[in-house]
């Protein structure tokens, strides 16, 4: 990869050939006038939003839109740091709240019935769970962190997945950074709740952990459009390609800083709750065709759906069908996409 000078025009390049594809869509009149129904129908969508639903999912684009969260999984991670999952949905049982097991992933379960908020409940205040989505929950066991000896978790927000990887891995002392004080705030509650205590927290940019040397798993759950949260009011808001284009240079500089960091034979997982090919499949390919040390691996299970080779005449690298992702019309999860990565040189 080039130096900095040169690394920013790979950036820049790759935004401004998106920007030339996003805008050939608004030629194509039959797809416009498509789009502009859609946009009318569901107004919490802008209608640059319905013209990249239609060349994503084609016809399924509206059962995207129809999707709303009651038909999406309820479920909370069970911290078996503290508790099994068996003893845990005993003691839920006894207080009215009907679980079942997560569908992709041993230690979560989905909230099917609670006279209480899920958030409420003493189990909750005494670390024995943590609320997460059921598609967040998928991005860990992707990472495999068990034996890892440097571990690393970028854009850590809050620490939920960082609490998720000491589930996996309790002896190794775990780097969570994060660019906003009041997150890491968060992540120190959250780790004294659940009893955690392999973190070590920093307040930085995370494009800087290069400078921290070396890690043999890294996570970057990085900032993103967050499109997969469409089903919830909190995600209903209009996106144009501007939104979109404006994030996928900082999670091209983000990736780009991870695979610096990441020691040769290391395993990093990129993911964003986001099911737009822009910010994921094309940031991933984008990379691979620049860096030339890096490749695409299965995440070690087969939940969800292969990520997408073919979307606006784009030439994504075909390996980028190797990662997962998880569309609430068809999984009934928040929308995500996970890619693994694994350092060859």
């Amino acid at each position: 990869m080039p130096q900095l000078s040169g690394r920013k025009t790979v950036y820049r390049s790759a935004v401004e050939t998106l920007r030339e594809r996003l805008a050939s869509l608004e030629q194509d009149e039959e797809l416009a006038a498509r789009a502009e129904q859609l946009a009318s129908k569901y107004v919490f969508i802008h209608v640059h939003q319905a013209l990249r639903y239609l060349a994503l999912l084609g016809s399924e684009a509206e059962k995207l839109l129809e999707t709303n969260e009651d038909s999406i999984m309820k479920t909370i991670r069970v911290n078996t740091l503290l508790t099994s999952v068996e003893e845990l949905a005993e003691r839920l049982e006894e207080k009215g709240v009907k679980t079942r097991s997560h569908p992709y992933i041993w230690y979560g379960l989905v909230v099917e019935e609670t006279p209480y908020p899920i958030g409420a409940l003493h189990e909750y205040m005494q670390g024995l769970y943590t609320v997460q989505g059921p598609a967040s929950m998928m991005v860990v066991p992707a990472l495999a962190p068990e034996g890892a000896k440097r571990i690393a978790d970028m854009c850590a927000g809050a620490g939920v997945k960082t609490s998720q990887i000491a589930q996996h891995n309790t002896a190794t002392t775990i780097i969570a950074t994060d660019i906003n004080r009041r997150k890491l705030l968060a992540l120190k509650n959250n780790m004294s709740r659940l009893a955690v205590f392999n973190v070590t927290a920093l307040h930085m940019d995370a494009r800087w952990l290069p400078k921290l040397g070396t890690f043999d798993a890294i996570l970057l759950d990085a900032p993103c459009s967050g499109e997969g949260l469409l089903p919830f009011k909190r995600g209903r808001w209009p996106r144009s390609f501007n939104d979109i284009l404006s994030r996928v240079e900082l999670q091209l500089e983000l990736l780009d800083a991870a695979l610096d960091a990441l020691a040769p034979g290391g395993a990093m997982v990129y993911a964003t709750c986001s099911i737009s090919v822009e910010e994921n499949e094309y940031v991933v390919s984008t990379l691979l065709e620049n860096r030339g040390d890096f490749e695409v691996e299965e995440p070690g299970y087969t939940a969800g759906s292969p990520g997408i080779t073919k979307y606006l005449d784009l030439d994504l690298d075909p390996s980028v069908a190797k990662c997962r992702r998880f569309f609430p019309h068809r999984n009934a999860t928040e929308g995500f996409t996970i890619c693994r990565l694994v350092k060859t040189g």
